[in-house]
């Protein structure tokens, strides 16, 4: 039986200790039909450094012999492309370098401590003796290397692929824009070693040339110095060559996962990795790889799912959103989160250029966004481009990243009562002390906040109360057959007596009545009926209208 290959990034180790390859090679002859010389952004953990390991076994001179063992059981294999063990691969691999709280010498050192590595690297696998000199910079490095190259009179040209080409300056780029600049713009390390690469892609003694990355911000900071690269990471003919469709997912989960387990995995996989566009006219999502493989590593273990659906050795980190956000002290970045919070759908510009000398602005952070993986996109009824949160991930991160904020402004959540208020839920699967929590914490928020407020608000607040309980899975806008629930709580284990569901409603102190209010009631007792319909919801079900009106809960129905 094939092993689930969670945290491999090495394709020859992949395909050796017998792992599962969801292939992509389809994908090798329509780079090769575009340009020479490519940029491919995705976010963090989607399967970029496998990808690229994979493309440099299969262009690599040296590995001919090796091409039946590795490439058997895929695409390429009957349909080879003329760029096959063609190339020398000279390959950088930029992650993982560190930047925090590291000073722009210390970097340019860090930095070109993997471009030698990349070259010894070189020399290493083909047996060349290109000598350079390692008291020079990384541009002379690469230069002298390049140059020398050239001078052996090889049959074959030199293909150079590098992996998260702007790993370190997007890493400063959360915490010190200004840091960023200084490393990568004017006269940084960093442009003049693309600028190098671009000088001999011009001459012609770089056959190709492909880089992946996150953002587009490090090529945008030097773009005199790299201004010939294809970026085709919206073309929609490869929304999908990084990351798993859903056929995909399907398939690894036909074959790994018992018959009865299937579809509740699958489920789960939909609402915590799906929901990643990166065309606005594809109609195919792709899930994030690395947490795919993760749930199927311990299921194929344990033959359960994991209590911790995200992996903690990848977690997304709030502190890192934060930066993020915050980049630049903008002033508004509480308005773009308050908005990405009420709205399921988010207005908004793709940015594909920036420029860190001016003011950031709202389209420009929802664009960081996105490239970060933190949103993603879909377009509108007319065909325009609109933003949203992928996945219950993301926005559970965004819902403790609002609470941290919160804790800034001194508005607190009483954690003992909230604790006894979940427990309440989890033990009788009743509300009571979770709504008066919920009162509670409303009572804190300033007048104003209620100018606007209304049921997507309180919503927010109730799942900012119950993500971190440890005892379910808790949805927000929860799609079933006949909508969308407003708060749905799953059990992780079958200890739990209840699932839970619960649908709000709010109505402004202006505009409140007895007769508004049974209203609502009535409208909540039917939608809450024809969810129940749909048997995913599991059973024994807790059903729940809850009726708020500015901070008081003015009424609590179980149907």
């Amino acid at each position: 039986m094939k092993k689930i290959p969670y945290g491999k990034i090495d394709y020859q180790k992949l395909i050796e200790e017998n792992c599962y390859y969801v292939d992509k090679t389809m994908y090798l002859e329509k780079l090769e039909n575009n340009d020479d010389t490519l940029i491919y952004l995705r976010p963090g953990r989607f399967g970029k450094s496998l990808f690229t390991s994979m493309m440099s076994y299969y262009y690599d001179v040296k590995n001919v012999d090796l091409f039946e063992s590795l490439f058997k059981e895929t695409y390429v294999y009957k349909h080879p492309t003329r760029g096959k063990n063609n190339y020398y691969i000279l390959k950088f691999d930029f992650s993982g370098i560190e930047s925090a709280n590291q000073e722009e010498k210390e970097l340019a050192i860090r930095f070109k401590k993997r471009v030698i590595s990349g070259i010894v690297g070189f020399n290493n696998h083909y047996d060349t003796k290109i000598e350079i000199n390692e008291e020079d910079n990384s541009s002379e490095i690469i230069d002298s290397f390049i140059r020398k190259f050239e001078s052996l009179k090889l049959e074959h040209s030199l293909y150079i692929m590098i992996d998260e080409y702007d790993n370190f300056t997007n890493a400063i780029l959360e915490g010190d824009a200004n840091r960023f600049k200084s490393v990568v713009g004017n006269e940084g390390v960093i442009k003049a070693f693309y600028a190098t690469i671009k000088e001999y892609i011009g001459l012609g003694k770089v056959g190709r040339f492909f880089a992946t990355g996150i953002c587009p911000i490090t090529l945008n900071a030097m773009t005199t110095g790299f201004n010939i690269a294809t970026d085709i990471s919206t073309d929609i003919r490869f929304n999908s060559m990084i990351g798993l469709t859903h056929d995909e997912v399907k398939k690894l989960l036909n074959d790994v996962v018992e018959k009865k387990d299937r579809e509740s995995i699958y489920n789960l996989m939909i609402e915590n990795y799906d929901g990643y566009l990166f065309n606005k006219n594809s109609d195919e999502n792709v899930f994030n790889a690395t947490l795919v493989m993760y749930l199927l590593d311990y299921y194929e273990r344990f033959k359960s799912i994991p209590e911790q659906i995200l992996d903690n050795n990848i977690a997304f980190n709030y502190e890192k959103i934060g930066n993020l956000l915050e980049l630049q002290n903008n002033t508004f970045y509480k308005e773009t989160i308050e908005e990405m919070l009420s709205n399921e759908l988010i207005k908004g510009v793709l940015k594909t250029k920036f420029d860190l000398s001016l003011e950031l602005n709202e389209d420009d952070l929802k664009s960081l966004l996105y490239y970060f993986g933190y949103l993603t996109v879909t377009k509108d009824e007319y065909g325009g481009l609109l933003f949203k949160i992928p996945n219950q991930v993301m926005k559970e991160l965004y819902g403790r990243y609002f609470i941290k904020k919160l804790k800034d402004e001194k508005i607190e959540i009483e954690v003992s009562s909230q604790r006894e208020a979940i427990e309440e839920v989890v033990r009788t699967g009743k509300i009571e002390k979770l709504n008066k929590c919920v009162s509670e914490f409303m009572k804190k928020m300033s007048k104003r906040n209620f100018i606007d407020f209304n049921e997507k608000n309180l919503k927010f607040i109730y799942f900012m109360m119950l993500i971190d309980s440890g005892y379910y899975y808790t949805n927000d806008e929860y799609e079933v057959n006949n909508g969308y629930i407003d708060i749905y709580l799953r059990k992780k284990n079958e200890n739990i007596p209840n699932n839970v569901i619960i649908e709000l409603k709010y109505i402004k102190k202006k505009d409140y009545s007895e007769k508004i209010l049974n209203s609502k009631i009535e409208e909540g007792r039917s939608q809450l009926e024809e969810y129940s319909k749909d048997e995913r919801l599991g059973t024994p079900l807790k059903k729940y209208v809850v009726v708020f009106s500015e901070y008081e809960c003015k009424k609590i129905i179980e149907v």
